[in-house]
């Protein structure tokens, strides 16, 4: 059984999901492919991406966290903008893979033959800087690094003009995170998607839940976001994150992914 879930949405772009829920998005060019973030790195997803194509391959991480970068140990090179190298060298440390290791174990998604010592031993790859506008030029297509600061300092997006396509990862999704260390303020994530929304795309791909959002919906997390209320907002945690302030508004239902929400710290509201 195929460790990943493949979807298709035409013969050059796709998106993997590995079986703890976190995707990874595959450009298919002229001349070269491009793989977005290396999720987990439990699943062979080098092999996985060399069934679907042989080009040559550039991997980009949108942000260090380890559900996006802990894979990077499969590839020879990996590009990263340098605002996430230490969270990426972090999550990829004994403890974080520890912690994915212990994710898998119990959902049953470890797969067979795996081997647990050598996964702990990994490292987090050959980071390579990825500056903004940096383009990407895989023949016939060319992709632009877009500053999506917000989730973490160095988390960027790849923006596909031709395809009027942009790529967030986790910069911006349905109940984005704004509580973490790393994560910017509140303030600093709206001039974020204020920069971004004039840019020329009608779709884009989120990290977590493979389908295309319309553009119209980082509307809703533009407007959710400039209208936190603290009166309707509700106090949450999640495993791992225990010692985080961390509070969750929407108008829609909690976690739904058809609504908007920010999950994030009422310290982080205003920057500082």
């Amino acid at each position: 059984m195929n460790y990943f879930t493949v979807t298709k949405y035409n013969d050059n772009l796709y998106q993997l999901k590995d079986k703890l829920g976190v995707l990874v998005t595959l450009v298919i060019g002229n001349e070269k492919a491009l793989l977005f973030d290396t999720a987990y790195g439990i699943g062979d997803l080098k092999k996985e991406v060399e069934q679907i194509t042989k080009l040559p391959l550039v991997v980009v991480n949108s942000h260090g966290h380890m559900d996006h970068s802990c894979g990077n140990y499969q590839f020879d090179e990996v590009l990263i903008n340098e605002k996430d190298f230490e969270l990426c060298k972090k999550h990829n440390s004994l403890p974080w893979r520890r912690r994915n290791v212990a994710s898998a174990k119990a959902i049953s998604a470890l797969p067979e033959g795996f081997d647990e010592e050598k996964y702990l031993g990994c490292s987090f790859g050959n980071l390579k800087p990825l500056n903004y506008h940096d383009i990407i030029d895989l023949g016939n297509l060319e992709l632009e690094v877009i500053d999506m600061r917000g989730h973490t300092q160095g988390s960027i997006g790849l923006y596909i003009k031709d395809w009027k396509l942009l790529l967030v990862g986790d910069a911006t999704c349905p109940f984005i995170w704004i509580f973490l260390d790393e994560s910017t303020s509140v303030e600093e994530y709206i001039e974020m998607l204020e920069n971004v929304l004039p840019l020329d795309f009608t779709d884009f791909l989120v990290g977590h839940g493979a389908r295309l959002f319309p553009k119209s919906k980082m509307y809703e997390f533009l407007k959710v976001a400039k209208e936190i209320d603290m009166e309707k907002a509700v106090k949450v945690s999640f495993n791992n994150f225990e010692e985080y302030n961390i509070y969750c508004y929407t108008e829609g239902v909690m976690y739904n992914q058809d609504h908007a929400g920010i999950v994030f710290d009422p310290n982080k509201l205003k920057r500082c």
